[in-house]
């Protein structure tokens, strides 16, 4: 299943058909409606669940097993290929019909072969990647990232919207604000999406415990480059610890929809494996979070 790419500037919207991932869609439509994107879905077939024999397939075909005619196992390698194809065609009819209720046009592509790599290649030109943090599999473990998205989010070089539990609009914003040269590409989606959403945004700025380190930025100096930004903050918010502890508690104090967040001392490169800022909150948080 292929449509023709538009090549007006898009969200592209990598769909497990994973709660996450439709949460995450639900927001980029809005983000795309206010600022005439346009939505690229893509659905990646997983060939590795068709090739190991002790990978659990069954739990990444919810849409389809819901369906008697699935509940045997599939005769051949290529049997389950096609299970996984009619699984993302239903995902993708599922985007489809999202982007008629919001009036944002939608084009989808159904790929097969590694998801990581295949999600990263049609991200390149993309404005913002949406997608869930975890697929089926562990959707109901709090503590976990997914496996492919993990492979994303470490080589991606532009923000991501990644999707948690659904929330109905996007208007109340929390901005985790720290000052350095790499959170300004957060402060200016702050900026855009207060402007294009009418949305209220709090500001939340932190100290580290360990901030005496070099390049740490007083709040100080922080509210001063706040001030001659174009944002109007409607609350401004101090903490002071591990970052995505105070972040997580402050989205749920303020019961925001969205948290916007830097990518904290990493300029191209998350570090996911060593128990960064972003990888904590992501699992301290079922709140949708943008990194910029």
């Amino acid at each position: 299943m292929t449509d023709k790419k538009c090549e007006l500037p898009y969200i592209l919207i990598a769909d497990d058909d994973s709660s996450g991932a439709r949460a995450a869609a639900k927001a980029a439509f809005q983000i795309a409606r206010v600022q005439d994107l346009t939505i690229q879905g893509l659905y990646v077939a997983d060939e590795s669940l068709t090739l190991d024999t002790y990978a659990s397939y069954r739990a990444e075909l919810p849409l389809l097993l819901e369906s008697d005619d699935y509940g045997r196992e599939p005769k051949s390698r290529a049997e389950l290929m096609l299970w996984f194809e009619n699984q993302g065609t239903l995902a993708l009819d599922w985007l489809q019909a999202k982007g008629k209720e919001a009036g944002v046009p939608v084009t989808t592509e159904l790929l097969a072969g590694g998801v990581s790599e295949l999600v990263l290649r049609n991200a390149a030109k993309a404005r913002l990647l949406a997608i869930g943090r975890r697929g089926h599999g562990h959707k109901d473990d709090s503590d976990s990232l997914g496996h492919n998205f993990r492979k994303i989010a470490h080589h991606v070089n532009l923000p991501m919207l990644v999707g948690g539990k659904e929330r109905p609009s996007l208007h109340r914003l929390l901005l985790a604000y720290h000052g350095q040269a790499h959170a300004n590409d957060a402060l200016t989606w702050a900026e855009k999406l207060q402007r294009d959403l009418s949305a209220e945004v709090m500001v939340l700025a932190i100290r580290e415990d360990t901030d005496s380190s070099h390049g740490a930025v007083s709040l100080k100096e922080i509210e001063n480059r706040l001030s001659h930004s174009n944002l109007t903050a409607d609350r401004f918010l101090t903490g002071q610890g591990r970052p995505s502890n105070e972040i997580a508690a402050a989205a749920v104090a303020n019961d925001v929809d969205l948290i916007i967040m830097g990518r904290y001392r990493h300029s191209a490169v998350v570090e996911w494996l060593v128990g960064s800022t972003v990888d904590r909150l992501l699992r301290a948080t079922s709140l949708p979070v943008l990194i910029a």
